[in-house]
């Protein structure tokens, strides 16, 4: 069999969740031909680069242009307009991926994002693919853009993801609860002194993990410097990630602090750090807080792009797993609050972990070849 997990390179997760499918599918010995895909590859330079560049320069540049087209697009009585509109773009744009599905006929698809979703679900409709689609959301809230019939199966965060879908006219018998997918590294522990240890860290410290994304955004240095000006027992660790004027920020800032600072600039052993870590404090992207959760990691929101991030910000606050601060005084508060009560701290930590799910990647190759048995 010939199966296709695709995403798109706008977020890091979406490409994350795929190549989690992708490892567990090896781990699994299948046999099958499994490949991943990105769609944006077969999508026409100007649509490739508006699509990745608009996306960045909206979230970082211009929030208030993202929050209107986000909410303008998942407009209700707008919908079957904007999917029209959308379909028309979609096939003008993608007919590259129109082509390479027809050729190499999959016998199913994993998307794990909306693009792949709308261009597969238009094949189907017009009866030019008949394999199956399954579509992964990888974040806790759905906007419309992941909305289609032609769906054969939704795998979704959680059961507040499943309701959104039910909302939104998608049949509860196509939905599995299933998480979005980590990879294999997050399902495994190391212990909390040993983590400590490799990293180089300080034993019996409250320790803190920052992170700032790949783009190292937001007020960082500035909520660093107040953080470290705290008189508890405190330790920090600052994800920078390829922002390397932030990186030597905060590198002139742990130089000078009476807290010990950890920078690092990229990292791909964000799990180890994670298990060195009592609280994150971090953007709500829908992969970041399952690993996290995963790990039982609490959350304290600092920052969220408008739309699909505020979804996951209340998805954390319902749940009783994260928390949203607005300012950067109100994050120490909230830090030093969460140092004084142990037992609050201890519930969030068993509330992530039994949110979490450590198993999503391998529970979809069983559903994935549990659909293509039955084809």
């Amino acid at each position: 069999m010939k199966i296709f997990i695709i995403h798109a390179q706008a977020g890091a997760g979406h490409k994350s969740a795929a190549l989690a499918i992708k490892d567990a599918f090896d781990k699994a010995g299948t046999g099958h031909d499994v490949r991943v895909v990105d769609s944006l590859e077969y999508a026409n330079r100007l649509f490739r680069f508006t699509y990745v560049w608009g996306y960045n320069f909206m979230v970082s540049k211009a929030p208030f242009l993202w929050t209107f087209s986000f909410y303008f697009t998942d407009f209700k009585p707008l919908r079957p307009l904007i999917r029209t509109v959308r379909r028309m773009m979609n096939f003008i744009n993608g007919h590259k991926l129109y082509s390479f599905i027809r050729k190499e006929k999959p016998d199913c698809i994993v998307a794990t994002h909306f693009f792949t979703t709308d261009i597969v679900s238009n094949l189907k409709m017009s009866k030019l693919y008949d394999g199956k689609l399954i579509t992964c959301v990888t974040d806790y809230g759905v906007h419309d853009f992941w909305i289609s019939s032609q769906v054969d199966i939704y795998v979704a965060a959680a059961e507040y993801t499943k309701n959104e879908l039910v909302s939104k006219g998608i049949q509860a018998e196509k939905i599995r609860v299933l998480g979005i997918p980590v990879q294999e590294k997050f399902t495994k522990k190391l212990e909390r002194g040993e983590a400590i240890k490799k990293l180089g860290l300080k034993e019996g410290l409250f320790t803190v993990l920052i992170i700032g994304g790949g783009l190292g955004v937001g007020p960082i240095p500035e909520m660093v410097e107040t953080i470290a000006g705290t008189s508890e027992p405190f330790q920090l660790i600052v994800v920078c990630g390829n922002n390397e004027g932030l990186l030597k920020e905060i590198e002139n800032i742990a130089k000078k602090s009476k807290v010990f600072i950890k920078p690092y600039g990229f990292v791909n052993n964000v799990n180890e750090l994670m298990d060195a870590s009592d609280v994150m404090i971090s953007k709500p992207g829908g992969l970041s807080i399952s690993e996290a959760m995963v790990k039982g990691v609490p959350i304290i929101v600092n920052t969220y792009i408008p739309g699909q991030e505020e979804s996951n910000l209340m998805f954390l606050e319902k749940h009783g797993v994260g928390v949203g601060v607005k300012t950067i005084g109100e994050t120490l508060d909230k830090l030093e609050a969460l140092y004084r009560s142990k037992e609050t701290l201890d519930t969030m930590r068993a509330k992530a972990k039994q949110l979490g799910k450590p198993s999503s990647a391998s529970d979809i190759v069983l559903l994935v070849l549990e659909t293509i048995e039955k084809k």
